[in-house]
């Protein structure tokens, strides 16, 4: 009361140094550590990162051959549950009503890692996500299936997802996103089925034995009883093994001595990764500024 001027220019930059922090920690909270939704057990649940040399400079990066992914799945031991996903903007629907659509193409093992039973229906199963082809089957999100079809019982209709005819056999819970809460897939599709059908066709036939298509991504289960440092070791040495596999159709490929191949078993959330893009960076920069401002 007797100094009404320093009590506002103190009030202003507590209110001003406590709102910035909190702002900034919740947007990097969102980016790097927040779980995704329905996520099952979080800790133990990794995406793996492939590293490698290519002309002396180290690379490392998220994104792989769905031929490494089986490599990766056979030559482990330390994780109980393995999928490959993607995501890709394809037509959905017929004629005037088609709309381009983010789609989750996934294997059927994808689903296991949430605790996300099925609103209606059901997901797809081992024998619909098959190689070379899988089955032409989807999965509505909830908020897709409440938009285009209000909610109805949709089981065994046709909805047409880029090439394929799709039925449709089940709806996600409300909430579910799975590994994209910011801008979630409408639908899910087996990600044989996306690879054989809608693959430039040099790939297509290939996908799953050529390792020229990095396109799928990597998330394991690790086992209760081994570290990160262990999965990332024996992630390792699987990349190895398949590095020098695919040198057996590359000879130009460099020698694994000189390639030094490796995986890391990382977070899922990119931006708390081992190589964070540009969107992690700067928020972490600006909850820097965010601290100063505070002290």
């Amino acid at each position: 009361r007797r100094s009404p001027a320093f009590t506002a220019a103190v009030v202003l930059t507590l209110a001003l140094g406590i709102g910035a922090n909190t702002a900034m920690f919740g947007v990097v909270d969102w980016l790097m550590f927040r779980p995704y939704p329905y996520l099952r057990d979080p800790s133990t649940v990794h995406r793996v990162y492939m590293r490698w040399t290519q002309r002396g400079e180290r690379r490392t990066q998220s994104h792989t051959e769905y031929a490494r992914f089986l490599d990766i799945a056979r030559w482990t031991t330390s994780f109980s549950h393995h999928a490959a996903f993607a995501e890709r903007m394809l037509a959905v629907g017929v004629g005037d009503a088609a709309r381009e659509r983010r789609v989750g193409v996934v294997s059927a093992t994808f689903f296991g890692f949430f605790d996300a039973p099925p609103a209606l229906g059901r997901y797809f199963a081992p024998d619909e996500d098959r190689i070379a082809r899988g089955a032409d089957v989807a999965v509505l999100s909830h908020g897709f299936w409440r938009s285009a079809y209000a909610g109805r019982d949709v089981r065994g209709e046709r909805l047409q997802v880029g090439s394929v005819s799709a039925t449709i056999v089940g709806v996600a819970p409300e909430g579910f996103s799975g590994l994209n809460d910011a801008d979630p897939p409408a639908l899910y599709i087996p990600i044989t089925t996306y690879a054989a059908a809608e693959a430039d066709p040099r790939n297509a036939a290939t996908y799953f034995s050529a390792y020229n298509w990095g396109w799928v991504e990597i998330m394991v289960r690790r086992k209760p009883d081994v570290s990160v440092a262990q999965a990332s070791a024996d992630a390792s040495r699987a990349h190895v093994m398949s590095w020098n596999q695919q040198r057996e159709t590359e000879p130009s490929l460099p020698a694994a001595e000189i390639a030094k191949p490796a995986a890391v078993v990382s977070a899922m959330k990119l931006g708390a990764g081992p190589e964070p893009g540009l969107e992690a960076r700067t928020a972490l920069w600006v909850s820097g500024v965010a601290v100063v401002v505070l002290l």
